[in-house]
């Protein structure tokens, strides 16, 4: 019974050695061919005599047809393939684990050739100019015999045959088509897995042709009228039954709407089967990377739209990322803007921002939550913090809510749970788990990403955590109890939000930490606990606790040995007044005790931590005294009211109630606190500090803020108030600051009409900045950096011109040696950022490092990078500048005992300037070409001999169609020669290569002008 099955196999393995021995005839090497005849080897024969040749060999005739001989090779070479696909799907079909391969390297190499044949011969030449990766740019593949190609130069113009171009598209889709179920799940080599790999751009680009290209006027057949549609997918077998009468009309017939339809769906199934890394590979192929080659517009405008589908799709922000950044280590600012601006921009299809953005942000989530540390991780926190930026309200819902809504909302719940989970050890229910170990890693890990990861960017940082930072406070104090592991991350997002955002939005963060009154009554559900692999987790309390009420809601230590670590004199010394104004509030409208008490500990604790450095700005001095003085107005008037009217906090009933919660020693403090007893010497002595103080601060302060203006202003009122009521003692002292006071605010309307208060703000911004640079953690010092940049792109008077301009551009030098790569990257794109307005300035100070021997080569060369960086954004400016460029260039040039890779980064700069701004170069143009060529006449360095080769197609690409009349002519042919001598002889692949790409772009200028003309 077996021997049927064995002689069935046997001869579908015939088959398959048959077909590839036709093909070893038809395009295999000489080497390979069976014949002893020598006729293709001698000199003088056409690619038609050899085509004609091998064609005999398999008995092949023209039949009478009208085809040519090329025509005729092509046609023979898809026979064989779709031959070799058919025994192949035979041959994995029967094998049972389907992952034998069935092709050697030498039926590989055969395969490759015929597929290169009809690609080069049976595709590229139908194809519009602008069309497909052109020919001269493509890597040759080691499988393919060269020997049929080297012969043929003129096989890549351009012919117009769509009939052509579509029966030999068809016949390879149908190929694929016909296979793709039998070989789902297999793994051996075949024709159709060789097409995806190598030539799905070449496929992308017929198919698209073939449907999409807007046809002249004279080609559109009578009978169509109406543009293709495309209709729905089909059974991918039935979509490419090319009919005998389609292939029997002649070439100059354009296609019909039909059969425009039909490619649109050819493409579409195709576009559906490949793999999404090779898609978008494939359709950024075809939009182009060289001026010299541009992509007509219909076709940049359909890639466009199916680089948008890609990006739709559920992996496709993951694509995006994978193909535009791929493994890199590390990804310059310029990448990550422009990623940003891909996967940002809406595309046509989607109805609004909105919209597109529900599509991106799950994934940009799901990847964040995944992150590994690489630089796709560092994208991704790009990409988020640009969306928050720009849409911030859209943003809260599709990207902050789905990271913190559920730790927000389990934190904010009021009833307790009911739902508890049964406990065979305890014996009753157990509270719920609400957040796992591993939801809450995952939360504290995202959060972390973004904050260290991310652009230093406030506003991003305040949506991100804004809602949740008590809730992390609560985590933070837990996890200082049991030493928990997420302790540092939690502190890091702690101290990086507080210390990059505004003192107000702090204060109310802190506030609300402080002053919940959840918290305070003890009614918080949730509470953090251990899990039993000792992480965190959230659960819901299913009953009150028993006595909850009466424990402080916060460790007062621990909060103020957090505030100490901030290292913000100014958050500190404004909590501080704002503990004092609250505590003197309780007291007169007799608060909760448990309340005061804690307020009262925070006061003492922070005034023992701090010292008298706790009120440094003049707003917080100020804010100091008006408590005091407005205190002792409030003891004044309780001294003047009747006993039976005394306020309740001064009831010893009330302290009864505190038995349980307050020892003896700590109801002593209080009632010291507030016992109506002061001594006269207590009133006056306070009163006189208050005073005092104001008037150092008016003394000392010569520029006071608008805060500190309105604060005096404030003042005034109970100035005067208690100039009316004191003894002679304070009457005089009391007059003075008065007076003070209303001088300085008269002085300050003045200034306001003459100023604008523009000045003052600058220099709290530029304190701002200075203290953001000292900062330990990298996000707090690359805001400094921000605020720098913002500061002169505005103009702003206090660092616009002069010393403090100079003094300015060299902080961003010393920065951009920064060992960090995070705050060197910001200093040059801030130093970027500056070339509008002082270029000049900038490239030369840049220059003199530069080409400061004595200087660090890493540092030299992050300084040229700023230098590439600096060039790029002048643009069409360049001119101005271009004397303060090429002088430390040339004194990096003219010694060859300076490092290669310095070497090698200032031709790589002076080829950023001619892609730039080639015209500023006319003036230097001839020695600068004789330079470059000089040092590929002698240079032995393979690197500096590659910067060279790719400065001269710089100075091709950017003179583009004026390179045959600019560039000197001698200097052109030694170009030439040169370029032709690097190509054949060079050691150095890449060197050879970009020498090719170069002669290939000259060449493509050179016919540009004979034939324009």
């Amino acid at each position: 019974m077996s021997e049927p099955a064995d002689a069935t196999h046997d001869g579908k393995a015939d088959q398959l050695r048959g077909c590839l021995l036709q093909a070893a005839l038809l395009v295999g090497s000489a080497k390979e061919q069976v014949s002893t005849e020598s006729t293709e080897n001698q000199e003088g024969n056409s690619i038609e005599q050899l085509l004609s040749t091998r064609l005999a060999r398999l008995d092949i005739d023209d039949q009478g047809d009208s085809l040519t001989i090329r025509a005729r090779y092509v046609d023979q070479c898809l026979q064989l393939l779709v031959a070799i696909q058919t025994a192949l799907v035979q041959e994995i079909s029967n094998d049972a684990q389907g992952e034998k391969d069935y092709l050697g390297v030498r039926d590989l190499r055969l395969v490759h050739t015929l597929l290169q044949v009809v690609i080069s011969w049976g595709l590229y030449p139908y194809f519009s100019p602008g069309v497909g990766v052109p020919l001269s740019k493509r890597v040759k593949s080691g499988y393919t015999n060269h020997e049929l190609f080297g012969a043929d130069d003129q096989a890549s113009h351009h012919m117009n045959s769509q009939r052509s171009l579509l029966s030999n598209t068809t016949r390879l889709v149908d190929l694929m088509a016909h296979s793709y179920k039998a070989l789902v799940g297999k793994r051996g080599t075949t024709v159709s897995s060789i097409l995806l790999l190598r030539h799905l751009p070449d496929l992308y680009a017929a198919l698209l042709q073939l449907a999409y290209e807007p046809a002249q006027a004279s080609q559109i057949p009578n009978d169509t009228k109406t543009p293709p549609k495309v209709a729905a997918p089909l059974n991918p077998t039935s979509l490419f039954d090319a009919s005998t009468q389609t292939a029997n009309k002649t070439d100059e017939t354009a296609l019909t709407a039909d059969e425009k339809a039909k490619c649109a769906r050819m493409f579409m199934w195709l576009f559906d089967k490949s793999d999404p890394y090779r898609a978008m590979e494939s359709l950024m192929l075809l939009l182009g990377t060289s001026p010299l080659h541009p992509a007509p517009a219909w076709l940049r405008a359909i890639c466009g739209r199916f680089l948008s589908k890609l990006l739709l799709q559920p992996t496709g922000v993951a694509t995006v990322l994978k193909f535009t950044i791929g493994s890199a280590d590390h990804v310059q600012l310029i990448e990550l803007e422009k990623v940003a601006k891909l996967v940002l921009s809406v595309p046509r299809q989607m109805n609004s921002v909105e919209s597109y953005y529900a599509v991106i942000a799950p994934q940009l989530v799901d990847l964040l939550r995944n992150a590994q540390g690489t630089s796709q991780d560092q994208a991704v926190t790009f990409i988020l913090g640009r969306m928050i930026t720009k849409h911030p309200e859209i943003s809260q819902k599709l990207i902050v809510e789905p990271l913190t809504g559920a730790f927000v909302d389990a934190w904010q719940r009021r009833d307790y749970d009911e739902g508890g989970a049964p406990s065979e050890i305890l014996g009753g229910d157990v509270d719920r788990v609400v957040l796992d170990d591993a939801a809450m890693a995952s939360l504290i890990r995202s959060m972390h990403t973004i904050l260290v990861g991310g652009e230093p960017s406030p506003v991003v940082i305040h949506q991100v955590m804004g809602s949740c930072v008590a809730a992390l406070y609560q985590l933070y104090e837990f996890t200082c109890r049991t030493k928990s592991g997420v302790r540092e991350s939690v502190l890091d997002l702690l101290t990086t939000y507080f210390r990059l955002m505004t003192t107000e939005q702090c204060m109310d963060d802190l506030q609300h930490i402080i002053l919940d009154p959840v918290d305070l009554f003890g009614d918080r559900v949730a509470y953090f606990c251990l899990s039993d692999s000792g992480g965190v987790q959230l659960k819901w309390k299913r009953t009150p606790k028993p006595l909850g009420g009466n424990e402080l809601p916060l460790d007062v230590s621990r909060l103020v040995t957090f505030l100490s670590s901030l290292n913000n004199a100014d958050l500190c010394g404004d909590l501080f007044v704002f503990l004092l104004n609250t505590y003197t509030n309780m007291q007169s409208a007799g608060s909760e005790p448990k309340s005061i008490l804690m307020i009262l500990q925070l006061i003492m604790s922070m005034a023992d931590s701090l010292g008298p450095d706790i009120l440094g700005k003049p707003i917080q001095i100020l804010a100091f005294a008006n408590n005091t003085v407005l205190g002792q107005l409030e003891r004044m008037d309780r001294l003047q009211k009747p006993p039976a009217q005394a306020s309740p906090s001064s009831s010893g009933s009330l302290f009864a109630e505190l038995g349980n919660i307050v020892s003896d020693e700590q109801r002593e403090m209080m009632d010291d606190m507030d016992d109506d007893t002061f001594t006269a010497e207590d009133e006056l002595e306070s009163l006189l500090l208050a005073i005092n103080l104001i008037r150092a601060v008016i003394h000392e302060n010569e520029d006071l803020d608008q805060e500190a203006i309105q604060s005096l202003s404030s003042l005034l009122p109970s100035l005067k108030r208690l100039e009316k009521i004191s003894g002679e003692m304070l009457e005089d002292q009391v007059h003075e600051v008065i007076l003070a006071i209303t001088a300085v605010l008269s002085s300050r309307d003045m200034d306001r009409v003459a100023d604008g208060g523009q000045l003052a703000e600058s220099k709290k911004k530029y304190r701002e900045a200075m203290k953001a640079l000292q900062d330990e953690l990298l996000p707090v010092r690359a805001h400094g950096i921000g605020i720098l940049k913002e500061m002169v792109l505005a103009k702003d008077p206090l660092v616009s011109s002069g010393q403090a301009l100079d003094d300015l551009l060299d902080l961003f030098i010393r920065l951009i040696q920064d060992d960090d790569s995070y705050i060197y990257m910001n200093a040059i794109k801030g130093l970027a950022a500056l070339t509008d307005m002082h270029g000049n300035r900038i490239i030369e100070k840049l220059g003199r490092v530069y080409a400061n021997d004595n200087e660090k080569m890493d540092h030299r060369l992050r300084v040229g990078e700023a230098l590439m960086q600096t060039i790029q954004r002048c643009g069409d400016t360049l001119g101005k500048y271009i004397q303060a460029l090429i002088k430390p260039l040339e004194k990096v040039l003219a010694s060859r005992q300076v490092d290669v890779t310095l070497r090698t980064s200032a031709l790589s700069i002076l080829s950023s300037a001619c892609q730039t701004c080639p015209t500023a170069l006319s003036g230097m143009l001839w020695q600068l070409t004789d330079w470059v060529l000089n040092i590929l006449d002698i240079e032995k360095q393979p690197e500096v001999r590659r910067a060279a080769t790719v400065l001269i197609l710089s100075l091709f690409r950017g003179m583009a169609a004026q390179t045959l009349y600019e560039f000197p002519t001698e200097n052109l042919r030694r170009a030439y020669r040169t370029l032709r001598y690097v190509e054949h002889t060079d050691p150095d692949e890449l060197t050879r290569y970009q020498a090719r790409v170069a002669l290939s772009d000259l060449d493509v200028l050179m016919r540009g002008e004979i034939f324009q003309k």
